[in-house]
């Protein structure tokens, strides 16, 4: 019994410290461990050819593949159509966020034969052991034109997620330490039900491994090279006895990292403890500058929390990176002012900190999708439509589009430490003009939105190449890339 697992190339991911396929990874663990002969393609750094004759050589039955919404959909059904050329026969699984949200849009499509809905541990492995698929919980099937949709599986419990590790032996580790630089993944889930985003389809339960387990899984990391680590929990601080002995084991193996807070948690001792025991920068997502459209996100904070972050971070010498959002339906071009207004005042209590502001995408499924299709939202209408989602562009039903978009891109550019580095002269004049927008507000529409996309393309081209530049997200300045 075989099966292949593959996570899809993403656009623009060689600017950025690769993350593990953590979605099929943690799969494959599963299957391991109850004898399963697994194999893992990360397109990233593999080619359709080894994925190719992988299938050749193993002749398995599924292939799962692990999809995120936006352009991964185009990559993802490339490497599909090439499976499908060659192996009609082979069964092929999609699993992750969009399929979880979309099953039955998914699977109209005629690359796909099956969707697993959610956590893909349990329902992978009965699929591919050949349990009797009408009793595979998530699973959705289609028969001919119709699709069925078996009853959601339970979550997996803590006890069960403390028994996943990171399978090293199915990636190389030099593809995803570089300079030091590692994300992290140690947790599930987040109990808050924020308006806008998908862990409401996950019952808003966090699960996460123990802090022992954290050192086991770390300690490899740190034996490949990894110095600086990046957390991309939705909600790393969850235990506080845990974050007590992750504390002190990143002061004793000498760790710098970085990881996301809610602004209402933090406080002046939490801030000094993490600064005393290396963190070098928290992440919040604070999403509005009004406190009407916080409401409307669901966010259980106020302003004065925002506030307060600033001078705490300011206080005790930590980087502080907000993530501020635009686009919210029922958002007033007040609103707007008050968020730009907000991000600027927070820029002036902690001027080391960094921002950035996104238009806000509803996805179904979530509770703000609803109110986006009262103002008129027409969600896209099958998998390529949903491949061209990008984050910088403001979906259509928006009125103002080009002033959202505009907004987006200069807080990116005056709001981003990469935009800092005066050695590169059409960054420094990009910021420049950037900066003149930002003090003014003039969002008006300029070249920079074209100038954007066209500068994406260019970055990813050159640093393809081998001993090219990236971005030190803890350094906050453009190395060579080095891998470990």
């Amino acid at each position: 019994m075989n099966t292949i697992l593959i996570y899809p190339q993403l656009e623009f991911a060689k600017a950025q410290i690769p993350t593990p396929p953590y979605s099929i990874l943690f799969i494959a663990d599963y299957l391991i461990k109850r004898n399963v002969d697994v194999a893992l393609f990360d397109l990233r750094f593999d080619s359709y050819s080894q994925v190719i004759n992988a299938i050749s050589n193993n002749e398995p039955k599924y292939i799962g593949i692990s999809v995120m919404t936006g352009p991964q959909i185009y990559h993802a059904l490339k490497v599909c159509e090439e499976i499908k050329e060659q192996f009609n026969n082979v069964k092929i699984v999609w699993g992750g966020i969009h399929s979880t949200i979309l099953p039955t849009q998914t699977l109209q499509n005629n690359l796909i034969d099956f969707v697993i809905r959610g956590e893909g541990e349990k329902p992978y492995y009965e699929l591919v052991s050949g349990k009797n698929k009408s009793q595979i919980k998530s699973l959705s099937i289609k028969k001919g034109r119709k699709v069925y949709h078996n009853p959601n599986s339970a979550l997996l419990k803590s006890i069960e997620i403390n028994k996943l590790s990171i399978p090293w032996e199915l990636i190389n580790p030099k593809h995803y330490i570089r300079n030091g630089n590692f994300n992290m993944i140690t947790s599930r889930g987040c109990p808050f039900g924020c308006a806008f985003c998908y862990n409401t389809l996950f019952q808003n339960v966090w699960r996460g491994w123990t802090a022992e387990k954290c050192f086991e899984e770390l300690d490899k990391c740190i034996d490949f090279g990894a110095k600086k680590i990046n957390f991309y929990d939705d909600y790393f601080f969850a235990k506080w006895e845990r974050i007590k002995a992750l504390f002190n084991y990143f002061k004793k193996k000498d760790i710098i990292w970085k990881a996301e807070l809610r602004v209402d948690h933090l406080n002046s001792s939490l801030a000094k403890e993490a600064k005393e025991h290396g963190c070098n920068q928290l992440f919040f997502g604070v999403e509005s500058g009004s406190q009407r459209v916080l409401n409307i996100l669901n966010k259980k904070i106020l302003i004065k929390d925002i506030i307060k972050s600033a001078r705490i971070t300011k206080d005790v010498g930590l980087i502080a990176d907000y993530s501020w959002m635009i686009g919210v339906p029922g958002e007033t071009k007040n609103d707007i002012k008050k968020t730009i207004f907000l991000a600027k005042r927070v820029k002036k209590i902690n001027p080391d900190c960094e921002f950035s502001i996104k238009v806000l995408f509803p996805y179904p499924k979530t509770p703000i999708y609803d109110e986006a299709i009262k103002m008129g939202f027409k969600a896209p209408f099958n998998l390529l439509s949903w491949a061209k989602i990008r984050r910088e562009r403001a979906p259509s039903y928006l009125k103002h589009k080009n002033l959202l978009e505009m907004i987006s891109i200069t807080s990116a550019i005056v709001g981003k430490k990469v935009f800092e580095q005066n050695n590169i002269p059409i960054l420094k004049l990009i910021r420049a003009i950037a900066e003149f927008r930002w003090k003014n507000e003039i969002f008006i529409v300029g070249f920079e939105n074209f100038y954007f996309k066209i500068f994406r393309n260019i970055v990813e081209k050159r640093i393809v190449k081998k001993d090219t530049l990236e971005y030190d997200p803890f350094s906050h300045k453009i190395v060579l890339k080095r891998e470990e």
